[in-house]
Formats: structure tokens, sequence, C-alpha cells
């Protein structure tokens, strides 16, 4: 029987894995379109799984806490998964030039098959 400590560990594995396994298929499918749009969407994946990993490591890393600080580390988890998220926009948009439509892509693939990997049992 796994312990919670486990069990959250493979909940934040299986969080950061199966979204990259998604982008990666976007980023071939977008390929087909052209470099900078696989490279934007692969970008931007990177990023939501990247964020959702530093999150989870902010908000479950702690131990148990008051209920205050619990929520204060839940909300401070999530700003900084979004700063890194539009940290990546903005540099990919302003500074490498790549397609919007691409990096709101891997955004969209990414956000839904880490939800969807965090629903599974």
């Amino acid at each position: 029987m796994l312990n919670s400590v486990d069990a959250g560990r493979r909940l934040m594995l299986r969080a950061a894995v199966y979204p990259l396994a998604a982008v990666a298929v976007l980023a071939l499918a977008f390929l087909l379109v052209g470099p900078k749009y696989a490279f934007g969407a692969l970008a931007s994946g990177v990023a939501i799984s990247a964020g959702g990993w530093v999150a989870a490591r902010m908000a479950l890393g702690g131990g148990a806490l008051a209920a205050g600080s619990a929520m204060a580390r839940l909300i401070i988890a999530i700003v900084a998964k979004w700063v890194v998220v539009f940290g990546v926009l903005l540099v990919g948009f302003l500074v490498f030039k790549l397609p919007a439509l691409a990096l709101l892509a891997g955004i969209a693939v990414g956000l839904m098959f880490q939800v969807l990997a965090m629903a599974r049992r």
C-alpha cells in the first residue's frame, strides 16, 4: 500500500509526464506547418509542465501546516506556475517571434492533459 507521500509524488510525476507526451505529439504535428510552429507549441507546453511541477513542489513540499499557511502556500504556488507560463509566452512571442497559434495550442494541450492526468486514478 502506498503512503500519501508516495501517492503525491506519483501524481506530480504523472501530471508532468502526460502533458509532455501530448505536447511532443502536437509539436510533431506542427512540424508539418513549420519549425517555428513546432518550437512554439513545444516551448509553451514545456512551460505548462514545468510550471505545474514547480507549483506542486511548492504547494505539497512543506508537510503538515495550519489551514492559513497551507492556503497561502497553494496561492503562491499557483501564482509561480502562471509566472513561468506567461514568462515563456512573452519571451516566445516578443523575443523569438514564435506564432501565437502554436504558443496557445501548446498551453491548451498541456493544460488539458495535465487535468486528465490528475483526474486519473
